[in-house]
């Protein structure tokens, strides 16, 4: 809860400065710094690893993948059907047809949580609809599916049901549900879910 917070604070922190930066033009029209706040507060734009992950499973042709890292390291790996939309460009007005509509829900992320964060702030800002944060980013992606740990025979039904989900991912992403040493997880991980090849000129835009 802690940790939770100190985020929040932060992000509350680096969002005074971007309305700062803004230019006051695209600012007159836009939400008001106290309903960003509470916007901010509000930890619904959040989505777990574990919910994005059965979005991939059923291959949820509406919901939109979006990498905001750098066009490289999307080019080394990313998650499967992503298509890259760099945060420093997510004002491109190129995007807005994609960042601004109610047909698909766009999953922001990045490594962890802070890019797809300030992204997701300053499309909040403009009035932007639909865009929501993969809490944890990829960092939590590869930890709660390549590097689970078996429950305990004590621990509830719950709690085992969810790591058999969690397996059932990892099996569709490597082709075995069994557990992996953290020594080949990494490997294995960007060898599995590396972009689809077909999608590069797509992702690349």
């Amino acid at each position: 809860m802690k940790k939770r917070y100190v985020f929040l604070s932060a992000i509350a922190i680096i969002f005074g400065i971007i309305v700062a930066v803004l230019p006051a033009k695209d600012v007159k029209n836009e939400i008001q710094p106290e309903q960003m706040l509470l916007e901010i507060l509000d930890e619904t734009r959040f989505l777990s690893v574990d919910k994005v992950a059965e979005y991939i499973v059923e291959q949820n042709r509406f919901v939109l993948l979006i990498d905001v890292r750098t066009p490289e390291k999307y080019a080394e790996w990313t998650l499967p059907g992503a298509i890259n939309i760099p945060f420093d460009s997510i004002l491109n007005p190129s995007y807005e047809y994609i960042l601004n509509q109610d047909v698909y829900t766009n999953v922001l992320f990045s490594n962890g949580s802070v890019y797809s964060s300030q992204s997701w702030i300053l499309l909040k800002r403009k009035g932007f609809s639909n865009n929501y944060v993969l809490d944890g980013g990829l960092n939590k992606f590869i930890e709660t599916f390549f590097m689970m740990k078996k429950p305990k025979i004590e621990d509830p039904n719950e709690v085992k049901d969810l790591y058999q989900f969690r397996k059932g991912v990892r099996q569709y992403f490597t082709g075995s549900g069994d557990e992996g040493s953290s020594d080949n997880t990494k490997t294995e991980v960007k060898v599995i879910i590396k972009k689809d090849k077909n999608k590069e000129d797509e992702g690349g835009c």
